[in-house]
């Protein structure tokens, strides 16, 4: 470990071990005493500790807030060991578990840590908390209540735009059925040609067929259901959406996220503007009020755990 002063703030690099995986990440404090800290999760596929560059702006405005933030790189990004492609929503949640202990030991004892997970990291920050960790908070971004199956069919209906979006749907639910039931990518598209699937034309879900290990990934994505993990969370949530947004159905996550979370726990905000990034204008931006909605709850909440 090296602490490099950054700034106002400081930061120290960290590893953690995952199962026998070698985490990379870093811890960013603010001076003087923190008074929470947020363990934030990126998105899907090969993302770093900053998810390219959505996570520094959010992490910047913490910071100025009094409030530590801690991230890794997935596995076989950056510094740390492995392959992305090996981790579903449960061993990703498993690679943020081992990355809260080396945040907590690196922390001031009893700093009130809370999770933040964007897009299928919001999947991911649910799935810990579901599991009874000791987090102060948890903040599903843009993810974490309609399901992995339901995003990508949302999304893929937004990409096609009418555009024979019957027939893609169609194709998309028959290619959902064979992953489900095939447990190699060689069985899958044997299925496929001989249903006569029209597979190959289906823009958007290329990714699907390019080689073995994203199928195998895709079998793990796909099949993660959110709602039994939300409904055993027993620390307040904050659900953020973007009304704008094409890849998560902010209507559909949002009732997800009422139906199965403790109403006295859940705050549910919709932003009218927001995107996927909850970004809107060109160039694109954070919509108003957004950062500081994510400060203000940490800020409540890192309190209120302080005084417990």
């Amino acid at each position: 470990m090296s602490n490099v002063p950054e700034g106002a703030a400081s930061r120290l690099e960290l590893t953690a071990d995952s199962g026998g995986v070698r985490l990379a990440g870093t811890l960013w404090s603010p001076p003087g005493h923190a008074v929470a800290g947020v363990l934030m999760h990126p998105g899907s596929g090969p993302s770093d500790r900053d998810n390219d560059v959505l996570f520094p702006p959010i992490r910047k405005h913490l910071l100025e807030a009094g409030i530590a933030v801690c991230s890794f790189d997935k596995r076989g990004v950056g510094g740390s060991g492995g392959s992305w492609l090996d981790a579903g929503i449960a061993e990703q949640a498993d690679d943020l578990l081992a990355g809260l202990v080396a945040f907590e030991s690196a922390s001031a004892p009893g700093l009130p840590i809370g999770l933040f997970g964007h897009s299928q990291g919001g999947w991911v920050v649910v799935e810990a908390a579901g599991r009874g960790v000791p987090v102060a908070f948890v903040i599903p971004n843009s993810g974490g209540g309609s399901s992995p199956v339901r995003q990508e069919r949302y999304s893929l209906a937004n990409k096609l735009a009418g555009e024979r979006e019957t027939e893609g749907l169609a194709t998309y639910d028959a290619v959902l059925a064979v992953l489900r039931e095939c447990p190699t990518l060689d069985q899958g598209l044997e299925r496929l040609d001989a249903a006569k699937v029209p597979y190959r034309e289906l823009r958007g879900l290329e990714f699907l067929f390019e080689h073995e290990e994203v199928w195998q990934l895709s079998t793990k994505i796909f099949g993660y259901d959110p709602a039994p993990a939300l409904s055993r969370i027993t620390v307040p949530v904050l659900a953020l959406l973007g009304a704008a947004d094409r890849v998560n159905p902010p209507d559909e996550s949002a009732a997800v996220l009422r139906a199965a979370v403790r109403p006295e726990l859940l705050e549910v905000e919709v932003f009218p503007e927001g995107d996927h990034r909850l970004h809107h204008g060109d160039p694109p931006r954070f919509v108003d009020g957004y950062l500081d909605r994510i400060a203000s709850f940490v800020t409540s909440h890192g309190r209120l755990a302080n005084e417990t």
